[in-house]
This record gives C-alpha cells, sequence and structure tokens, in this order.
C-alpha cells in the first residue's frame, strides 16, 4: 500500500498520522501513515531504505529529526534553508524535496481563536528549536509584533533572532534568559512538558499577565496548561496547530507544490 512516514521519536503522543490517515479514509484513498520511531542515528539507514521504496509517499518529520533530515533534502525551500529545519518531505523521481509547516498550522489555530489579528502584539515564544523558530518566521512574517526569544540555548537563540532580521528586516525581536514580563501571547514550543512531572516552561506571573497562553506539546495535560486553565486563560494547544497543518501536508504530499506558498495557493488533494 502506498504510504507515508511520520518519523521521528517519541511519536506515542503525535496526531498527525490519525488526523491524515482518517482524511485518507473519508476520500477513499488507499494511503496509510505509518509511524516509524527513529532517532538521529537511525536516519541514514532509513533514507537508503526508503529510497527504494516505490509506495514511499513521503515523510511527516518531527524531533528529535528536523534539523538532521537536511542533509537528505535534493531540495528544500527557502524558508527550510531560513530555519535549518524541515517537517514535510516528499519523495519524488527528481529526488526528496522538503518544506516547513509548523509556522502555518500555529497561525491558523491562533486566528481560530483571536480574530483581532497579531499586529502590534507583545509575543514571549519559548523554545527555539524546530517549531519554534518556524512559528517565529511566521509570525514575523504575518504582522508587525514585538517578538521576544527564550531558549535554554541563550547562544542558539541570539544566532536565530539575528537570522530573523536578516529575514525581515523591520521586526521587533529581543531574546531573554527568563521568561518573565507582559506578554499577549506566551507560547511554549521546547519539548517541557512532553514528560510526566515536567514543571511549566513559563513562571505563572508571566502567564497571569498574558491574554493568550499556547502550549504546543500534545501531550493534554501538561503543568503550563493546567496554570492556564486555573488563571482562566484562553490556551491554544498542541493539536490545533497540528490540526491546521493537514490540509497543507496532503496537497504537498499528493501534488507537485515545491514550497510552502505553493501548498497554500493549491486546491484540495
Amino acid at each position: 500500500m502506498r504510504h507515508i512516514d511520520m518519523i521521528g521519536t517519541p511519536l506515542d503522543h503525535a496526531r498527525s498520522p490519525d488526523l491524515l490517515n482518517r482524511s485518507f479514509r473519508d476520500r477513499g484513498e488507499a494511503i496509510t501513515v505509518v509511524r516509524r520511531e527513529l532517532a538521529p542515528d537511525d536516519l541514514a539507514a532509513y533514507a537508503a531504505g526508503v529510497r527504494q521504496d516505490r509506495e514511499a509517499i513521503g515523510a511527516i518529520v518531527t524531533t528529535p529529526l528536523k534539523q538532521a533530515v537536511l542533509a537528505h533534502l535534493d531540495e528544500q525551500s527557502t524558508l527550510v534553508s531560513l530555519l535549518g529545519a524541515c517537517n514535510c518531505i516528499r519523495f519524488g523521481e527528481d529526488g526528496w524535496v522538503g518544506v516547513n509547516f509548523d509556522g502555518f498550522g500555529f497561525v491558523a489555530a491562533h486566528a481560530a481563536i483571536d480574530g483581532s489579528g497579531m499586529g502590534g502584539k507583545r509575543v514571549l515564544l519559548v523554545g527555539c528549536g524546530g517549531a519554534g523558530s518556524a512559528i517565529a518566521a511566521s509570525l514575523v512574517e504575518e504582522a508587525d509584533i514585538a517578538l521576544t526569544l527564550c531558549d535554554i540555548d541563550h547562544d542558539r537563540a541570539a544566532a536565530f533572532a539575528r537570522r530573523l532580521v536578516a529575514f525581515a528586516p523591520t521586526a521587533r525581536i529581543a531574546t531573554t534568559l527568563a521568561p518573565a514580563g507582559a506578554f499577549d501571547l506566551v507560547i511554549n514550543a521546547s519539548t517541557v512538558g512532553m514528560h510526566p512531572g515536567d514543571p511549566s516552561p513559563i513562571p505563572a506571573e508571566t502567564v497571569a499577565s498574558a491574554g493568550i497562553v499556547a502550549d504546543i506539546v500534545t501531550v493534554p495535560d501538561t503543568a503550563l496548561k493546567r496554570l492556564a486553565a486555573d488563571l482562566n486563560k484562553p490556551v491554544l494547544i498542541g493539536d490545533a496547530m497540528v490540526a491546521g497543518q493537514i490540509a497543507l501536508f496532503r496537497r504537498f504530499l499528493l501534488g507537485d507544490a515545491r514550497t510552502e506558498r505553493d501548498a497554500l495557493n493549491t486546491k484540495e488533494a
């Protein structure tokens, strides 16, 4: 059967396979999404094998492979080059084409709960890895915001801030060592919350002053989500961000788009 792989680890909480499989069933399409638990050390062997698999359509890529897969791409979008991260690959006769839809999913999910738009908003983003950097790039491209980046690796946050300024010269971007202050939107784009006992990556006083709280971790009950609920804050969850990407995954993987914008402008496959 024709298949799309989801690669990374851990995958037990990943929602994309279920959502995509449902869309294929609803359309009567003989395609399935297969979870494949892979660490970075497994990637080379996987790539060699899947290039021989004529039934393989492509792959959805998650932690910790979003950066590592770049070495195996034959073509990548400008956004992937900026971010140094890819979350979707189409396998074809002309090679592997990589794009990144993470940020587009977040923008769509935010618009669904806040119709006022992003313009002028003060935003804190914790975690500058694959998903976090994609969200940041989409936000500064979407609207004039004041974006503060926070990462456990401050050098990584600072380096990414410089790349963002080159990408969007008018963007207002700062970095911080601690996720504190008053913000309209606070986002956890780190992996903190994926494991039982993880604390909230954003302190209570920062959450209390926020307008909207976003937690991209797909585990239902994280410390940050509980804190936001206790403080009666609207919460944007990772599932909504994932759902916002499903149509884009379909259009890209089953079509011939070569960039994220191409997929956005393509009719449903």
